[in-house]
């Protein structure tokens, strides 16, 4: 079924207002969305003839199964896209919500369901934020683009490590080397793309060396010191 941009909003709106309430009433609506209350009893008459909505002069206003999936349907097309230019892009809260509001309406569902998809990749990944998530919302926020990219980028070889640092100095966790048992380990102990990590000792012979991460105290041996590509702080 077809909607308007408006009666979806209506819709929606409804939805959540019934959400915090036990009741929905036609100045509730009205309230919610900065309108005037004969607009709302307009776009009533319209969800009520398209069987979205039941409401009886003067009484509360209810949604039926279909515009409650209808409206569910809605909102998750705006949380996913709101989730998106917020955490992903990193787009300041309240422009985000004005521009899922305007594209909520026109996003097909195939490409919501690759929005969904993208966010729950990142989301779950094992390392935290993604080297290349972190490094642009760095250069989103300061313009710069952070060390490792400049000149077009640097070998994972040659980026700097844990290993690296002098008691005191502190580097930001840009990525992991190594696979199996070790890299789990370290993961394991907090030290994931994006974490700050500062060392405080280093034995004489470099091993181990000792860091502070998220506040824990922690021991690295000169191996797994190795593996712990980092950006100077």
């Amino acid at each position: 079924m077809e909607l308007t941009a408006s009666l979806e909003d209506y819709l929606k709106a409804i939805w959540l207002i019934g959400q915090r309430d036990r009741v929905v009433r036609v100045r509730d609506v009205a309230k919610f969305l900065g309108v005037r209350m004969a607009s709302v009893i307009g776009a009533l008459k319209g969800l009520v003839e398209k069987n979205l909505v039941v409401h009886e002069r003067y009484g509360y206003i209810e949604l039926t199964p279909q515009g409650t999936l209808m409206a569910q349907e809605i909102y998750e097309k705006h949380r996913t896209l709101f989730q998106f230019f917020h955490q992903m892009l990193g787009v300041n809260p309240e422009i985000a919500e004005q521009d899922a509001c305007r594209l909520e309406h026109h996003i097909s569902r195939e490409t919501l369901e690759r929005f969904l998809k993208f966010i729950q990749f990142v989301e779950d990944c094992p390392e935290g934020e993604p080297l290349w998530l972190t490094s642009f919302h760095y250069f989103a926020r300061t313009g710069k683009r952070p060390e490792h990219c400049l000149k077009g980028g640097k070998e994972m070889e040659e980026m700097p490590t844990i290993k690296e640092l002098k008691p005191g100095e502190k580097g930001k966790v840009l990525r992991l080397k190594g696979k199996g048992e070790v890299k789990r380990r370290l993961l394991d102990m907090g030290i994931v793309p994006g974490t700050e990590i500062q060392v405080e000792k280093v034995s004489p012979l470099g091993d181990p060396v000792d860091v502070l991460v998220k506040g824990y105290h922690l021991s690295l041996r000169k191996e797994e010191a190795e593996l712990v590509l980092i950006e100077r702080q």
